[in-house]
Protein backbone atom coordinates (compact mmCIF):
# COMPACT_ATOMS: atom_id res chain seq x y z
CA UNK A 1 0.00 0.00 0.00
CA UNK A 2 1.25 3.37 -0.92
CA UNK A 3 2.28 5.62 2.20
CA UNK A 4 0.84 8.99 2.02
CA UNK A 5 3.26 11.84 2.49
CA UNK A 6 3.24 13.24 6.16
CA UNK A 7 3.38 17.00 4.73
CA UNK A 8 3.35 18.50 1.22
CA UNK A 9 6.38 20.32 1.60
CA UNK A 10 8.25 17.16 2.84
CA UNK A 11 11.05 16.34 2.38
CA UNK A 12 12.05 20.42 1.07
CA UNK A 13 10.80 21.91 4.55
CA UNK A 14 12.99 20.53 7.23
CA UNK A 15 10.97 22.62 9.86
CA UNK A 16 9.55 19.38 11.02
CA UNK A 17 12.79 17.18 10.95
CA UNK A 18 10.55 14.32 12.56
CA UNK A 19 7.76 13.81 10.82
CA UNK A 20 6.49 10.96 9.25
CA UNK A 21 8.37 8.82 12.41
CA UNK A 22 5.46 7.07 14.97
CA UNK A 23 4.69 9.88 17.59
CA UNK A 24 5.81 7.55 20.28
CA UNK A 25 9.19 7.16 18.63
CA UNK A 26 9.27 11.13 18.47
CA UNK A 27 8.95 11.21 22.46
CA UNK A 28 11.86 8.81 23.09
CA UNK A 29 13.80 10.22 20.74
CA UNK A 30 13.91 13.76 22.67
CA UNK A 31 13.91 11.73 25.75
CA UNK A 32 17.04 10.89 24.67
CA UNK A 33 18.20 14.35 23.71
CA UNK A 34 17.61 15.49 27.26
CA UNK A 35 19.65 12.14 28.55
CA UNK A 36 22.48 12.70 26.67
CA UNK A 37 22.91 16.53 27.05
CA UNK A 38 22.99 15.91 30.92
CA UNK A 39 25.12 13.00 30.56
CA UNK A 40 27.80 15.22 29.16
CA UNK A 41 28.59 17.14 32.93
CA UNK A 42 28.73 15.15 35.84
CA UNK A 43 27.28 17.03 38.07
CA UNK A 44 23.84 16.47 36.05
CA UNK A 45 24.60 13.12 34.31
CA UNK A 46 22.86 11.02 37.07
CA UNK A 47 19.82 12.56 37.01
CA UNK A 48 16.48 10.54 36.05
CA UNK A 49 15.12 11.74 32.77
CA UNK A 50 10.85 10.86 32.67
CA UNK A 51 9.24 10.15 29.92
CA UNK A 52 8.26 13.37 27.60
CA UNK A 53 4.95 14.72 28.35
CA UNK A 54 3.19 14.07 24.93
CA UNK A 55 1.38 17.09 23.45
CA UNK A 56 -2.26 16.52 23.63
CA UNK A 57 -2.25 17.52 19.23
CA UNK A 58 0.48 16.25 17.25
CA UNK A 59 -0.90 18.11 14.03
CA UNK A 60 -2.66 21.45 14.09
CA UNK A 61 -1.72 22.64 17.43
CA UNK A 62 0.89 25.59 16.28
CA UNK A 63 -0.83 28.76 17.11
CA UNK A 64 1.77 31.37 14.99
CA UNK A 65 3.54 31.14 11.69
CA UNK A 66 6.42 33.75 10.98
CA UNK A 67 7.10 33.24 7.06
CA UNK A 68 9.47 35.10 4.69
CA UNK A 69 8.12 36.68 1.64
CA UNK A 70 9.77 35.92 -1.25
CA UNK A 71 8.73 36.26 -4.83
CA UNK A 72 10.45 33.38 -7.67
CA UNK A 73 9.77 34.73 -11.20
CA UNK A 74 5.86 35.06 -10.84
CA UNK A 75 5.25 33.52 -7.69
CA UNK A 76 4.81 34.35 -4.77
CA UNK A 77 6.60 32.49 -1.81
CA UNK A 78 5.38 32.52 1.77
CA UNK A 79 8.15 30.15 3.81
CA UNK A 80 11.09 29.44 5.86
CA UNK A 81 14.82 29.23 5.00
CA UNK A 82 16.27 26.19 4.39
CA UNK A 83 19.30 25.72 6.50
CA UNK A 84 22.53 27.31 5.94
CA UNK A 85 20.88 29.18 2.81
CA UNK A 86 18.60 31.54 1.68
CA UNK A 87 16.72 29.66 -0.53
CA UNK A 88 12.75 29.64 1.00
CA UNK A 89 10.49 27.05 0.79
CA UNK A 90 6.77 27.81 0.59
CA UNK A 91 4.60 25.86 3.26
CA UNK A 92 1.52 28.41 3.45
CA UNK A 93 -0.32 24.63 3.94
CA UNK A 94 1.41 23.34 7.01
CA UNK A 95 -0.23 20.29 8.81
CA UNK A 96 1.20 21.59 12.19
CA UNK A 97 -0.28 25.31 12.25
CA UNK A 98 -3.59 25.78 13.19
CA UNK A 99 -6.00 25.48 10.93
CA UNK A 100 -7.17 29.29 10.80
CA UNK A 101 -3.67 30.33 9.76
CA UNK A 102 -3.36 28.33 6.87
CA UNK A 103 -7.12 29.92 5.69
CA UNK A 104 -5.28 33.13 6.93
CA UNK A 105 -2.55 32.98 4.82
CA UNK A 106 -4.20 31.75 1.58
CA UNK A 107 -6.46 34.75 1.98
CA UNK A 108 -3.51 36.83 2.68
CA UNK A 109 -1.68 35.71 -0.34
CA UNK A 110 -4.65 36.28 -2.94
CA UNK A 111 -5.07 40.01 -0.98
CA UNK A 112 -1.29 40.72 -2.22
CA UNK A 113 -1.71 39.33 -5.73
CA UNK A 114 -4.48 41.22 -6.09
CA UNK A 115 -3.05 44.98 -4.62
CA UNK A 116 0.44 43.96 -6.11
CA UNK A 117 2.01 44.46 -3.30
CA UNK A 118 5.50 44.85 -4.33
CA UNK A 119 7.25 41.86 -2.33
CA UNK A 120 10.79 42.79 -0.91
CA UNK A 121 14.11 41.65 -2.47
CA UNK A 122 17.27 41.04 -0.03
CA UNK A 123 19.72 40.89 -3.22
CA UNK A 124 18.80 45.02 -4.32
CA UNK A 125 16.96 45.73 -1.48
CA UNK A 126 14.14 46.54 -2.72
CA UNK A 127 10.47 45.82 -2.50
CA UNK A 128 8.35 46.11 0.59
CA UNK A 129 7.14 43.07 2.23
CA UNK A 130 9.23 40.97 3.90
CA UNK A 131 7.64 39.05 5.83
CA UNK A 132 4.36 37.69 7.02
CA UNK A 133 3.24 36.44 10.61
CA UNK A 134 0.09 35.19 11.91
CA UNK A 135 -1.08 34.45 15.45
CA UNK A 136 -4.30 32.95 16.54
CA UNK A 137 -6.03 32.06 20.13
CA UNK A 138 -7.25 28.99 20.40
CA UNK A 139 -9.87 30.13 22.79
CA UNK A 140 -11.48 33.12 20.95
CA UNK A 141 -10.88 31.23 17.41
CA UNK A 142 -9.46 35.00 16.00
CA UNK A 143 -6.62 35.64 13.92
CA UNK A 144 -3.81 38.75 14.05
CA UNK A 145 -2.06 38.85 10.89
CA UNK A 146 1.48 41.25 10.63
CA UNK A 147 2.98 42.45 7.47
CA UNK A 148 6.54 43.26 8.00
CA UNK A 149 7.96 46.21 5.32
CA UNK A 150 10.57 47.95 4.66
CA UNK A 151 9.29 51.38 5.25
CA UNK A 152 6.24 52.84 6.43
CA UNK A 153 4.35 53.49 3.76
CA UNK A 154 1.98 50.75 2.21
CA UNK A 155 0.72 51.85 -1.05
CA UNK A 156 -2.51 51.15 -1.31
CA UNK A 157 -3.10 49.95 2.25
CA UNK A 158 -6.57 51.07 2.62
CA UNK A 159 -7.86 48.57 -0.60
CA UNK A 160 -5.74 45.80 0.48
CA UNK A 161 -7.09 46.34 4.43
CA UNK A 162 -10.93 45.99 3.33
CA UNK A 163 -9.92 42.85 1.02
CA UNK A 164 -7.81 41.63 3.89
CA UNK A 165 -11.28 42.13 6.25
CA UNK A 166 -13.45 39.40 3.81
CA UNK A 167 -10.94 36.71 5.96
CA UNK A 168 -12.67 34.77 8.17
CA UNK A 169 -11.89 34.50 11.31
CA UNK A 170 -9.24 37.32 11.47
CA UNK A 171 -9.94 40.03 14.03
CA UNK A 172 -6.92 42.41 13.27
CA UNK A 173 -4.26 43.82 10.60
CA UNK A 174 -1.35 44.80 12.12
CA UNK A 175 1.91 46.58 9.83
CA UNK A 176 5.42 46.24 11.27
CA UNK A 177 8.39 48.50 10.12
CA UNK A 178 11.64 46.92 9.47
CA UNK A 179 14.16 48.79 7.22
CA UNK A 180 16.94 47.30 8.65
CA UNK A 181 19.11 44.01 6.52
CA UNK A 182 19.51 40.93 8.27
CA UNK A 183 17.10 37.81 9.46
CA UNK A 184 15.64 39.58 12.55
CA UNK A 185 11.71 39.75 11.57
CA UNK A 186 10.70 42.63 13.81
CA UNK A 187 11.22 46.04 13.59
CA UNK A 188 10.56 48.47 16.57
CA UNK A 189 7.24 50.08 15.26
CA UNK A 190 3.63 48.28 15.39
CA UNK A 191 1.02 50.44 13.27
CA UNK A 192 -2.46 48.94 13.33
CA UNK A 193 -4.33 48.98 10.26
CA UNK A 194 -7.23 47.51 11.30
CA UNK A 195 -8.67 46.31 14.54
CA UNK A 196 -6.58 46.51 17.91
CA UNK A 197 -2.48 45.45 18.58
CA UNK A 198 -3.67 42.97 20.77
CA UNK A 199 -4.76 39.27 20.66
CA UNK A 200 -6.01 37.41 23.99
CA UNK A 201 -5.30 33.86 24.94
CA UNK A 202 -6.64 31.73 27.65
CA UNK A 203 -4.00 30.02 29.37
CA UNK A 204 -5.70 27.77 32.56
CA UNK A 205 -6.99 29.89 34.61
CA UNK A 206 -5.78 33.09 32.96
CA UNK A 207 -6.32 35.58 30.23
CA UNK A 208 -3.40 37.31 29.16
CA UNK A 209 -3.27 39.79 25.91
CA UNK A 210 -0.33 39.94 24.29
CA UNK A 211 0.59 42.69 21.75
CA UNK A 212 2.11 41.78 17.91
CA UNK A 213 5.55 40.68 18.48
CA UNK A 214 5.61 39.77 22.12
CA UNK A 215 6.08 35.97 22.89
CA UNK A 216 3.82 33.74 24.03
CA UNK A 217 4.15 29.48 23.70
CA UNK A 218 3.33 28.66 20.50
CA UNK A 219 1.23 25.17 21.93
CA UNK A 220 -0.76 26.39 24.70
CA UNK A 221 -1.73 23.13 26.13
CA UNK A 222 1.42 21.89 26.90
CA UNK A 223 2.57 25.72 27.97
CA UNK A 224 -0.25 25.16 30.56
CA UNK A 225 1.42 21.90 31.68
CA UNK A 226 4.35 23.45 32.47
CA UNK A 227 3.11 26.46 33.88
CA UNK A 228 1.46 24.22 36.22
CA UNK A 229 4.64 21.95 37.07
CA UNK A 230 7.02 25.11 37.30
CA UNK A 231 3.70 25.83 40.49
CA UNK A 232 3.38 22.63 42.02
CA UNK A 233 7.86 22.01 42.15
CA UNK A 234 8.07 26.04 43.41
CA UNK A 235 5.33 25.24 45.81
CA UNK A 236 5.11 29.33 47.01
CA UNK A 237 3.54 29.97 50.57
CA UNK A 238 1.58 33.01 51.91
CA UNK A 239 5.19 34.51 53.25
CA UNK A 240 7.47 33.90 50.29
CA UNK A 241 8.76 36.49 47.56
CA UNK A 242 9.29 35.24 44.09
CA UNK A 243 11.35 36.29 41.39
CA UNK A 244 10.40 35.39 36.98
CA UNK A 245 12.75 36.44 35.23
CA UNK A 246 12.24 36.84 31.58
CA UNK A 247 8.61 36.97 32.37
CA UNK A 248 7.27 38.10 29.38
CA UNK A 249 3.55 38.86 29.25
CA UNK A 250 3.14 37.37 33.07
CA UNK A 251 2.30 33.64 32.80
CA UNK A 252 4.44 32.14 35.28
CA UNK A 253 4.18 35.17 37.50
CA UNK A 254 0.57 35.10 37.93
CA UNK A 255 0.55 30.73 38.57
CA UNK A 256 3.41 32.25 41.47
CA UNK A 257 1.19 34.63 42.43
CA UNK A 258 -1.78 32.20 43.20
CA UNK A 259 0.61 30.85 46.17
CA UNK A 260 3.38 33.39 47.24
CA UNK A 261 2.88 36.45 49.05
CA UNK A 262 4.47 38.86 46.32
CA UNK A 263 6.06 38.27 42.92
CA UNK A 264 8.20 40.71 40.81
CA UNK A 265 8.49 39.71 37.39
CA UNK A 266 11.73 41.52 35.43
CA UNK A 267 11.40 40.96 31.48
CA UNK A 268 13.97 43.02 28.61
CA UNK A 269 10.78 43.79 26.27
CA UNK A 270 8.93 46.98 27.62
CA UNK A 271 5.70 46.06 25.49
CA UNK A 272 5.86 42.96 27.15
CA UNK A 273 5.91 44.56 30.44
CA UNK A 274 3.05 46.86 29.62
CA UNK A 275 1.46 43.88 28.46
CA UNK A 276 2.12 42.24 31.76
CA UNK A 277 0.64 45.37 33.71
CA UNK A 278 -2.77 45.05 31.73
CA UNK A 279 -2.89 41.22 32.77
CA UNK A 280 -2.36 41.97 36.17
CA UNK A 281 -5.61 44.27 35.74
CA UNK A 282 -7.39 41.81 34.19
CA UNK A 283 -6.54 38.76 35.72
CA UNK A 284 -7.43 40.44 39.52
CA UNK A 285 -3.67 40.20 40.92
CA UNK A 286 -2.77 42.52 43.42
CA UNK A 287 0.61 41.20 45.16
CA UNK A 288 2.78 41.46 41.86
CA UNK A 289 4.90 43.81 40.08
CA UNK A 290 6.83 44.03 36.75
CA UNK A 291 9.80 45.55 36.24
CA UNK A 292 11.62 46.44 32.51
CA UNK A 293 15.39 45.71 31.81
CA UNK A 294 17.98 43.00 31.47
CA UNK A 295 17.87 40.27 34.17
CA UNK A 296 21.54 40.88 35.31
CA UNK A 297 20.88 44.58 35.93
CA UNK A 298 17.97 44.54 37.65
CA UNK A 299 17.14 41.48 39.66
CA UNK A 300 20.65 42.63 41.91
CA UNK A 301 18.84 46.43 42.32
CA UNK A 302 14.98 44.35 42.93
CA UNK A 303 16.71 42.16 45.50
CA UNK A 304 18.31 45.44 47.39
CA UNK A 305 14.62 46.15 47.90
CA UNK A 306 13.29 43.23 49.27
CA UNK A 307 14.10 41.88 52.45
CA UNK A 308 14.70 38.77 50.94
CA UNK A 309 13.74 36.34 47.89
CA UNK A 310 12.34 32.28 48.33
CA UNK A 311 12.05 31.74 45.22
CA UNK A 312 13.37 32.47 41.55
CA UNK A 313 12.41 30.90 38.25
CA UNK A 314 13.80 31.59 35.12
CA UNK A 315 12.54 31.02 31.15
CA UNK A 316 15.46 32.43 29.49
CA UNK A 317 16.06 32.37 25.23
CA UNK A 318 17.56 29.81 23.51
CA UNK A 319 21.16 30.38 24.52
CA UNK A 320 19.86 30.13 27.99
CA UNK A 321 20.73 32.57 31.21
CA UNK A 322 24.57 34.29 30.52
CA UNK A 323 26.66 34.40 33.57
CA UNK A 324 26.45 37.62 35.00
CA UNK A 325 22.25 36.56 35.40
CA UNK A 326 23.44 33.34 37.22
CA UNK A 327 25.45 35.16 39.20
CA UNK A 328 22.52 37.87 40.33
CA UNK A 329 20.41 34.66 41.10
CA UNK A 330 23.02 32.97 42.77
CA UNK A 331 23.70 36.27 44.97
CA UNK A 332 19.69 36.22 45.77
CA UNK A 333 20.46 33.08 47.59
CA UNK A 334 16.99 31.82 46.77
CA UNK A 335 16.04 27.98 48.37
CA UNK A 336 14.85 27.10 45.23
CA UNK A 337 14.80 28.27 41.74
CA UNK A 338 13.23 26.67 38.55
CA UNK A 339 14.68 26.72 35.17
CA UNK A 340 12.37 26.52 32.34
CA UNK A 341 14.43 25.77 29.07
CA UNK A 342 13.75 25.34 25.40
CA UNK A 343 17.02 23.69 24.43
CA UNK A 344 18.76 20.83 26.66
CA UNK A 345 22.17 21.85 25.89
CA UNK A 346 22.07 25.05 27.25
CA UNK A 347 20.24 23.96 30.38
CA UNK A 348 22.45 21.14 30.92
CA UNK A 349 24.95 23.61 31.08
CA UNK A 350 23.44 25.80 33.05
CA UNK A 351 22.56 23.26 35.54
CA UNK A 352 26.20 22.53 36.00
CA UNK A 353 26.98 25.98 36.50
CA UNK A 354 24.63 26.26 39.33
CA UNK A 355 25.82 22.90 40.81
CA UNK A 356 29.30 24.43 41.14
CA UNK A 357 27.48 27.73 43.13
CA UNK A 358 25.49 25.13 45.35
CA UNK A 359 22.35 24.40 43.82
CA UNK A 360 21.82 20.98 43.21
CA UNK A 361 19.50 20.04 40.19
CA UNK A 362 16.68 18.14 42.08
CA UNK A 363 14.11 17.06 39.00
CA UNK A 364 13.78 17.76 35.66
CA UNK A 365 10.81 17.18 33.36
CA UNK A 366 10.44 17.38 29.69
CA UNK A 367 7.64 18.51 27.08
CA UNK A 368 7.12 18.18 23.82
CA UNK A 369 6.23 21.91 22.76
CA UNK A 370 6.70 21.19 19.45
CA UNK A 371 5.88 17.83 18.06
CA UNK A 372 7.18 16.79 14.44
CA UNK A 373 10.36 18.58 15.56
CA UNK A 374 13.61 18.02 17.21
CA UNK A 375 13.07 20.87 19.56
CA UNK A 376 11.77 20.00 23.65
CA UNK A 377 10.92 21.80 26.27
CA UNK A 378 12.50 21.27 29.73
CA UNK A 379 11.42 22.08 33.55
CA UNK A 380 14.53 21.69 35.81
CA UNK A 381 14.17 21.92 39.87
CA UNK A 382 17.08 23.27 41.91
CA UNK A 383 17.63 23.32 45.57
CA UNK A 384 20.49 25.19 47.69
CA UNK A 385 22.90 23.14 49.45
Amino acid sequence: MRREKPCPHYPDCVGCALIGQPYGVQLARKRETVRAALARYPSVASLDVPEVIGSPKAFGYRNQAKLVARRIRRDLLLGIYRPDSHHVVDIQRCPVHHPLIEAVLAGAASAIERHAIPIYDERTRTGLLRYVVVRVSTWTKRAQLILVTRERSLPGARQLVRTLGRIRGLASVVQNVNPDAGNVIFGPEFVPLDGDLDLVERVGFLKLKSRAGAFLQANIPIARKIYERVLEWAAPTASDTAVDLYCGVGAISFHLATGAGHVVGIEASKPAVLDAKTNTRINGFHNVRFHAGEAAEVLPSVAAQLDRIDLITLNPPRKGADEATRRAIVACAPRRVLYVSCDPATLARDLDWFAAHDYATTAVQPYDMLPQTEHVECVARLERA
